[in-house]
């Protein structure tokens, strides 16, 4: 099934227990490796299934705004049922503040200014502590950790894998 097909059938038809519903996510990333400073979370339901595709199409060109500002690190955002969310990463409170005086602008003007939405939060989030950034090596098996991004295992000195974005 392709990713198109599962988004749609998850759209259409959702998959839920009586403590769990499933949906889709998506990530994009700027290709930053700096740590973050600032995580956004939000949540946002809808009323129906044409104020989800608002809200998605609201989404995309968000996400749009935010891979062009430098600053931003990574997304995370995604929909089950008539909820959706998103976890933003970013280096500095700047960049968030950049990017959301874009297109994020007018999607809250429609918030606060129709009957748009059933309900919605939003929160900024600065760090208490970053931990280590960890990498397996392929050769010895070793867990290296790479917040300094070195290039080779500290056991067997072969070359460790590119170190991932924090986010």
């Amino acid at each position: 099934m392709t990713p198109e097909a599962f988004v749609a059938l998850a759209l259409s038809e959702p998959i839920e227990s009586e403590t769990a519903q499933f949906g889709y996510a998506m990530r994009a990333a700027s290709g930053s490796k700096k740590p973050p400073a600032v995580i956004a979370l939000t949540w946002i339901a809808a009323k129906d299934s044409s104020e989800r595709e608002r809200i998605r199409a609201h989404s995309r060109a968000n996400v749009k705004d935010f891979l062009e500002e430098p600053g931003f690190i990574s997304i995370v955002t995604g929909f089950t049922g008539l909820r959706g969310f998103t976890v933003t990463a970013w280096e500095d409170e700047g960049s968030m503040k950049r990017a959301l005086s874009k297109h994020h602008a007018t999607a809250m003007r429609e918030l606060f200014g129709e009957d748009f939405v059933a309900s919605v939060w939003t929160s900024v989030w600065t760090a208490a502590r970053i931990n280590r950034l960890w990498v397996r090596c392929p050769a010895c098996g070793a867990l290296e950790d790479v917040s300094d991004d070195h290039r080779a295992c500290s056991k067997c000195e072969r070359a460790l894998p590119e170190r991932p974005s924090y986010w």
